[in-house]
C-alpha cells in the first residue's frame, strides 16, 4: 500500500526531562501518528536474546550509545511497516536524530521514501537547571546528578548542531518546554496548525 501524499513526518527533540514522550504520545493519539522511539525500539530489540539483542542490551546497561547504523536499521523497519499498513497519518520520531550526521541520514531516508516534503522538527526547549530539577524529582535510579550533567553536556555537544541544522533549513519550531504540559501542548498545536490541517 502506498502512503498518502499528505503523510506527515514530525521529529520531537529536547533534553532529558523536557517532556518529549508526553507530547509525542498526545500527538500520536490525537492525530493518528505512528511513534518511532529509538529507546523503545532498542529495548524491544534487546529483549530478543540473539547476538544483536544481547549486544544492544550490554551497551544500554552501561549507559552507552548504540551505533547509528543499528538504530537506522530499526527505523527503516518501522517506516516499511508504516508504509505496508497504510493507516497512519504520519510518523513522529521521539528524541532522534541524536547527532548532525543522523539528521543528514534521516533526510536521505525520508527522501528515499518520498516523505521529505511534509516534515517539521519540534524543539522542546528547557534550561539545564530545569532539566536537572525535573530529572531529580522523578527519582529514577539512573538520574544521579553526575549522570544528568553528562547527559546535558552530551546534548549540547551532539544534539544542538542537529537542531541548528534544522533551524537553518527552516524546518524548526521552537517550543517553551518549561510551561505546564497542557500549555506546551497548546503551543505545539498552535504552531502546527497549518501543518496538521
Amino acid at each position: 500500500m502506498t502512503l498518502s501524499r499528505d503523510f506527515k513526518t514530525l521529529v520531537v527533540l529536547g533534553k532529558s526531562g523536557s517532556g518529549k514522550g508526553t507530547q509525542v504520545e498526545m500527538l500520536a493519539r490525537d492525530y493518528n501518528f505512528r511513534i518511532i522511539s529509538s529507546g523503545t525500539l532498542l529495548r524491544s530489540r534487546a529483549a530478543q536474546r540473539d547476538f544483536v539483542g544481547k549486544r544492544i542490551g550490554e551497551i544500554i546497561n552501561k549507559g552507552g550509545l548504540v551505533p547509528t547504523p543499528v538504530i537506522f536499521h530499526l527505523w527503516l523497519h518501522e517506516l516499511e511497516a508504516t508504509r505496508e499498513d497504510g493507516s497512519a497519518r504520519g510518523v513522529v520520531f521521539e528524541g532522534s536524530p541524536r547527532k548532525l550526521y543522523e539528521a543528514w541520514m534521516l533526510d536521505e531516508t525520508l527522501w528515499f521514501y518520498g516523505l521529505d516534503q511534509n516534515m517539521l522538527v519540534i524543539h522542546l526547549d528547557i534550561s539545564d537547571q530545569e532539566a536537572m530539577k525535573r530529572l531529580l524529582a522523578r527519582g529514577r535510579k539512573d538520574d544521579q546528578p553526575e549522570a544528568i550533567q553528562e547527559r546535558l553536556r552530551w546534548y549540547q555537544e551532539q544534539v544542538s548542531p542537529a537542531i541548528e541544522y534544522y533551524r537553518e533549513k527552516g524546518k524548526l519550531i521552537e517550543i517553551n518546554g518549561e510551561q505546564p504540559i497542557e500549555e506546551v501542548s497548546k503551543e505545539v498545536l498552535e504552531k502546527l496548525k497549518d501543518f496538521l490541517a
